[in-house]
């Protein structure tokens, strides 16, 4: 009887968690909510709605900045444009006037030039109308008058023009008259005879005529 009571009583020291129930047998409690954490979490969504309109602020205030800078950008390429328009016109303007510049220098040039050969040719003139057109000196004469064709033609083709005419209307603008007379055959304020003949170089007048003018019939 002592030996089974020892063994029974080592038995159930062997054995001591057996007597207790199991956790698994526990039944399970509901968790209870956190307050501490629930108020973390509302925070936490509020915060979370807050950075959403943020960036909703943020875009927009970044879309108005890129607005108002290309609209910027727009009136400097159009001052920028309206700046190139403006110096084109006045460096055409100052082609245009370079050139009419050098066109008039030109001119003035060739004018001063034409003007000293005029002189040569009217000398040239009066020595044929003075020389003898016989004899020996027919051929002589015959070979000056075909050079001075060809000087006149040199000088009709750089623009040169001479007139008056006797015959022609009698024009203060053009003409200076050295003395007025009566002619039979030429009607009052023509010229009756020319003692210079004017020229015009590409329309402008250079040099007036020298010339007398008609009186008309007086008899």
């Amino acid at each position: 009887m002592a030996g089974a009571r020892h063994k029974k009583t080592e038995s159930m020291k062997a054995t001591p968690e057996a007597a207790k129930p199991s956790d698994s047998g526990k039944r399970a409690e509901p968790l209870k909510p956190n307050v501490e954490d629930g108020g973390d979490a509302v925070e936490k969504r509020d915060d979370e709605c807050v950075g959403a309109g943020d960036v909703a602020d943020i875009d927009t205030e970044a879309e108005g900045g890129v607005s108002e800078e290309v609209a910027t950008l727009r009136r400097e390429v159009e001052a920028g444009k309206d700046k190139y328009l403006r110096l084109m016109a006045e460096f055409d303007n100052y082609k245009r006037r370079s050139s009419k510049e050098y066109e008039r220098l030109v001119s003035a040039a060739n004018e001063k030039l034409i003007l000293e050969m005029v002189d040569v040719r009217e000398n040239f003139e009066r020595a044929l109308k003075s020389g003898g057109t016989g004899g020996e000196f027919a051929p002589f004469y015959e070979g000056m008058k075909l050079i001075f064709s060809k000087y006149d033609e040199v000088l009709a083709r750089n623009g040169l023009i001479p007139f008056a005419e006797p015959g022609d209307t009698f024009d203060p603008m053009i003409h200076d008259a050295l003395m007025k007379s009566p002619h039979a055959q030429i009607p009052a304020d023509c010229i009756a005879e020319v003692f210079e003949r004017g020229y015009k170089l590409n329309d402008k007048v250079i040099k007036h005529a020298r010339v007398i003018v008609s009186g008309g019939n007086e008899g």
